[in-house]
């Protein structure tokens, strides 16, 4: 999956673990579901500061619009309405980073500004997915540096393939990836060639979606599966795995004549599939017809001759 589907949640503040939920690895969790719930002595002094800061700012907007009558009407002395300003200004960026920071942890502004303050943080998942790891206790302290959960989501799963240096050339993107696992057999199409190789295996990651969405659902994150690429079609002469004799990288296939004798003809082996062999003969072949079986034992007769 791509790192928009991989989640690890953890709480910008400290805290101690007050409940959790039966979060197993593979359990399922929808994006906002609760997973914890923290008590933080921080969370309550930062409550504190931004009510404090929100009454001071509204004592410096009455103070400013004094001082500013006063001064309108050349009574108070300009300096005074100037630091009156100054201080409004100051205590509005206050109140605006302490908003900030209780947002980032999910506190209700509107809530806190009616006095409604909260001992209690919730985490939540940020995405639909399936629970991988987690580092959960009831009383455990946790701080900003910890991972709580870690979470897999289901969002564009697709398939990875390892392609060794030599044969990147012959690869572009649509391309068709036969997939192959336990059974299953689907396809798939590439969509992304890595563009940097390992140095240690010399092969470059492929990414390819799955051509039917429904088929995500047959594979889980990180199984390994067998894959073959179609670069391509050649039209070449075929002929089934026992009819030939192989020897290094050639090989013989057999051919009988009418009269019952057998000629041993040298291939070159083109490609090879788990039921046939495309080959390409050396010499001309001759009138008769092909022994499609016991292929390795004519070439041990002919080898003695």
């Amino acid at each position: 999956v791509p790192p928009v589907s991989i989640a690890s949640v953890s709480l910008p503040i400290a805290g101690y673990v007050k409940s959790t939920f039966e979060l197993l690895p593979g359990k399922k969790v929808t994006k906002g579901q609760v997973l914890a719930t923290i008590n933080s002595l921080d969370y309550i002094q930062m409550q504190q500061e931004y009510l404090q800061a929100l009454s001071a700012l509204g004592l410096s907007n009455v103070e400013k619009s004094r001082q500013q009558v006063l001064s309108n009407e050349e009574v108070g002395s300009k300096k005074k309405f100037q630091q009156a300003e100054a201080d409004q200004v100051n205590l509005q960026t206050q109140v605006k980073a302490l908003g900030l920071k209780l947002e980032m942890i999910g506190c209700d502004l509107k809530a806190l500004a009616k006095g409604n303050m909260n001992a209690v943080l919730a985490v939540k998942s940020p995405i639909d997915g399936y629970i991988e790891e987690q580092y959960l206790a009831i009383g455990k302290y946790v701080t900003p540096a910890d991972i709580l959960v870690k979470i897999v989501g289901t969002l564009d799963k697709h398939v990875e393939v390892k392609v060794f240096e030599k044969d990147l050339s012959k690869l572009k993107l649509g391309q068709t990836i036969l997939v192959e696992a336990e059974g299953l057999r689907v396809k798939a199409k590439i969509f992304l060639i890595g563009q940097q190789v390992n140095l240690e295996t010399r092969t470059t990651s492929v990414h390819g979606h799955f051509e039917k969405i429904a088929d995500e659902k047959l594979f889980t994150v990180g199984q390994f599966v067998s894959a073959k690429i179609t670069v391509g079609s050649k039209f070449m002469s075929a002929v089934p795995q026992a009819a030939l004799a192989r020897v290094g990288k050639a090989g013989f296939i057999y051919i009988e004549s009418s009269a019952g004798t057998m000629k041993q003809i040298p291939v070159e082996i083109l490609s090879s599939t788990k039921d046939l062999v495309g080959i390409k003969p050396l010499v001309n072949l001759p009138e008769g017809k092909l022994v499609i079986s016991g292929a390795s034992a004519l070439e041990a007769i002919f080898a003695k001759d």
